[in-house]
């Protein structure tokens, strides 16, 4: 594939509805705006599946989006898949489609795949989250598939393997670091960033939090996001009595989520499962201290705390709180370079 005007059609199923909304996939929006600007002459296409809820097709920082529209039903998969074959046709006979470029192991793929093989195009499979734990049939078109296919850390590489015996190559996420507030002096101690869901298991945050307000008075912890156990949170924050402890911010921008991270000591993160964890670049490039179980890229450093059980959460967030002489500093665990570069190098081996 040569490297100037080339064609690349990314599947992804949803995408943001504009440039002006950046916390829908936030990863996927720094790579693909680097991308854009690593191949200036190569027209790039997104077919977004299920959503933005749209069938207008718009420009989002140079590169086409076409909105499949397929609403998250499942009444309407079979109908949705039909569009994107149908649409994967038409771009391929206006400008020959060099290389397609899909995520998640799912719908994408398996539509990604089939229309690959059939066409005889580079086929490349970012694999991004549970779809790497949970497995499911779509995964099948890749067991004897010549296709590529990416994880995002070490521990992303073994689910991927222990699960589809699959092989893959580790490619990290990196940061679009002019996004991000100058340092700043720690107001908040401890911050939790991300959806309230079960995954994320708050409830050993909680649990956490109401340890640690023993010991350390005026403790101010804030939590930035929203979800469906939201309602079950706040009733655990009310019979742990942390209501003037915790508080609960909701789901904001990413400029003032970043905002809070540079104001803010200690990223306690009780996910019980990460492909990769993007707050995890964010918090250490916005100078804070982690303190997290081993999940996606966890790796252990004077500024990255891992543990395996909850008393060691506790013991790690109480030493920090402590400590007395932690100067912040930006930790920058892969570059934009380093990222594009070994994209590059699967898209024209």
């Amino acid at each position: 594939m040569k490297k100037n005007n080339q064609h690349i059609v990314f599947l992804t199923p949803g995408f943001t509805p504009s440039e002006s909304n950046s916390t829908i996939i936030p990863a996927l929006q720094v790579f693909l705006k680097s991308m854009r600007n690593a191949l200036p002459k190569a027209k790039l296409t997104i077919l977004t599946f299920q959503f933005p809820f749209s069938e207008e097709i718009y420009d989002w920082h140079g590169i086409e989006v076409i909105p499949l529209n397929g609403q998250n039903r499942r009444l309407k998969k079979l109908r949705t898949w039909r569009k994107a074959k149908k649409t994967l046709k038409k771009l391929h006979k206006a400008q020959k489609i060099d290389l397609i470029h899909s995520f998640w192991i799912g719908e994408c793929s398996y539509i990604g795949e089939k229309f690959a093989k059939k066409h005889k195009i580079k086929h490349i499979v970012t694999v991004m989250g549970q779809d790497a734990a949970i497995k499911n049939s779509y995964g099948n078109c890749l067991m004897e598939s010549a296709t590529k296919i990416v994880t995002l850390s070490e521990n992303h590489q073994k689910e991927l393997k222990a699960n589809y015996a699959l092989k893959s190559v580790i490619i990290p996420w990196h940061l679009d670091i002019s996004e991000f507030p100058a340092l700043q002096e720690n107001t908040i101690d401890i911050l939790a960033v991300g959806s309230i869901n079960m995954v994320k298991n708050y409830s050993d945050f909680l649990d956490v939090i109401s340890d640690l307000s023993k010991n350390h008075k005026n403790l101010n912890v804030a939590i930035l996001g929203d979800g469906e156990i939201r309602p079950k949170i706040e009733r655990k924050i009310q019979n742990l009595q942390l209501e003037n402890t915790i508080t609960l911010l909701g789901h904001l921008p990413r400029s003032i989520v970043f905002e809070k991270m540079a104001q803010s000591n200690i990223l306690l993160h009780t996910s019980m499962y990460e492909s990769f964890g993007f707050v995890f670049l964010e918090a250490l490039y916005s100078g804070m201290q982690i303190v997290s179980y081993n999940v996606g890229l966890a790796k252990a450093s004077k500024n990255w705390h891992v543990c395996e059980h909850k008393v060691e959460l506790i013991e790690a967030c109480s030493a920090l709180l402590n400590s007395k002489n932690i100067q912040k500093e930006r930790i920058t665990l892969s570059s934009e370079d380093e990222t594009i570069n070994a994209y590059l190098s699967l898209y024209h081996a």
